[in-house]
């Protein structure tokens, strides 16, 4: 008999948690913001297989091609294979939020010599609500978050500056400011207080310098590769949200939004672990440094402080050590994780994925979305090149330089058009610069409007899509009207 073959504990673990990961991708079935298609799955699509929407962010070429040409070897590899195509990008971000978890758990160890706090760390991240809804679906935050955790687990907290750590710890920080400029908020505070701890030397300054040059250079590469011409997406990036300041356009959340929304909602149950186990160390002032660095931009959402998770659920794991009471309601906290997880990954905002499903089933008709722009995936969901459909879109005031938040208020988007005048979109729009599709989506707002508007057309089908949702236009239910044929009867 062959003995038994004994893996690594490493390697164990690293298979453990992407077969979670992997579950947990595939059974996502609702929608949680539009740049999950629009900022990666869909420029990869349009890379590889030539058609697909392209936003004006790509045209403008703010963004680093990293993110999406990693979905693009994926597509490569999945050719016209329908079922690949939809599972590759999962298998792709089951293995990013795996990466993730798994050198979180690594950097724990590392930083706080203690196991069993890298254990406790670890399954507070696999059990985390706002985890299993985010951490596999195809955002540059999730592999930002990635680079992040790779580089703070190899940082030399305590070693030489000298070794291989440092350079590796070097590579994936810089790669994560590639992919999003504003990650470079975290790694200031701490570049700085590791160049005061430790005496430089010409060679480490020059070898550092050079490995700075060569994976900028070859960013620089495969954006012309990407692109088809030289760009430098940071300047750009840095041009329209610094200079023009038109992130401002997207909405503006107040300076306290971070601190009593994201953190909390990002931690949920485990709010009260993470305030008991702050500490005060380098890690707690960087992280302090990027909450407050982001405050201070007017344009906020959750996802943009996702490299902080990592850390917040550090803290939290020290908090559930030392907060010996909290202990006792462990299957309780767990049991509602569980259902909050289900909720939001299964059931809230479902209905934009389920109506793929009918699109993609009647391919041969054509469809007209009249809902506030990208509220629904694209072409890396249907994977149609014959698809005749049309949305609204909501291409920003690119010809304003610093414009004020009077000027962004006035200016009017096509989906602002629409919702500003319903009645006056319709009659001046449908027939002329859009033309009239077999089938009309809506939400259940413009229910009544559609049948007082539009009296060749009749309520075909509904789709449940959430109890609840931030925004008005998107509640309830998305609505399918399906335009009447003369020689056609009501089925």
């Amino acid at each position: 008999m062959h003995p038994r073959v004994r893996l690594p504990s490493s390697i164990k673990l690293f298979c453990i948690i992407f077969i979670i990961r992997l579950v947990n991708a595939i059974s996502i079935q609702t929608f949680f913001q539009a740049d999950e298609f629009y900022q990666s799955l869909e420029p990869a699509h349009n890379f590889i297989y030539g058609y697909g929407y392209v936003t004006w962010e790509w045209h403008a070429k703010l963004r680093s091609s990293i993110h999406p040409f990693i979905y693009s070897l994926g597509y490569k590899f999945a050719k016209e294979n329908e079922l690949l195509i939809w599972f590759v990008p999962k298998l792709i971000n089951s293995l990013i939020a795996t990466v993730t978890e798994f050198q979180l758990f690594r950097f724990v160890q590392v930083y706080s010599r203690d196991v069993q706090l890298a254990r406790v760390t670890l399954m507070l991240s696999l059990l985390n609500p706002f985890n299993w809804y985010v951490l596999t679906r195809s955002f540059s935050n999730n592999l930002e978050t990635c680079l992040t955790i790779s580089a703070l687990r190899f940082w030399p907290w305590t070693g030489e500056i000298g070794n291989y750590h440092w350079y590796v710890s070097l590579g994936f920080g810089v790669l994560s400011c590639i992919i999003r400029p504003t990650n470079a908020l975290l790694w200031m505070p701490l570049g700085i207080w590791l160049l005061s701890k430790h005496r430089l030397s010409l060679t480490w300054v020059v070898y550092s310098l050079i490995e700075v040059c060569v994976l900028f250079s070859l960013s620089v590469a495969l954006d012309y590769f990407f692109y088809q011409e030289f760009t430098i997406p940071i300047y750009n990036f840095l041009h329209f949200n610094v200079v023009k300041n038109l992130s401002i356009f997207y909405g503006v959340a107040p300076w306290h939004f971070y601190l009593l929304q994201a953190a909390p909602l990002m931690m949920m149950l485990y709010l009260p672990f993470l305030l008991f186990g702050l500490r005060k160390d380098i890690l707690l002032f960087s992280s302090l440094f990027y909450l407050v660095g982001f405050s201070l931009i007017q344009h906020k959402e959750f996802r943009f402080i996702m490299p902080l998770q990592p850390i917040m659920l550090y803290y939290a794991a020290r908090g559930y050590q030392r907060l010996e009471m909290g202990k006792h309601f462990v299957l309780l906290g767990i049991i509602l994780n569980v259902l909050i997880a289900i909720f939001f990954s299964n059931v809230n905002e479902r209905g934009v994925i389920d109506i793929m499903n009918f699109v993609k089933s009647h391919y041969e008709s054509s469809f007209g979305f009249l809902t506030p722009c990208h509220s629904i995936p694209w072409q890396s969901n249907l994977h149609d090149p014959n698809l005749q459909a049309w949305f609204l879109t909501c291409e920003p005031p690119l010809h304003l330089s610093n414009p004020s938040m009077s000027e962004i208020k006035s200016y009017r988007d096509q989906s602002d058009e629409f919702y500003d005048n319903p009645q006056s979109f319709i009659k001046q729009n449908l027939g002329s610069t859009l033309y009239y599709p077999d089938y009309i989506v809506v939400f259940s707002p413009l229910k009544e409007l559609i049948e007082q508007e539009l009296g060749n057309y009749y309520l075909y089908k509904q789709y449940f899509n959430s109890y609840f949702h931030w925004d008005s236009r998107r509640t309830g239910d998305l609505i399918i009207f399906k335009k009447e044929w003369d020689s056609e009867t009501r089925k």
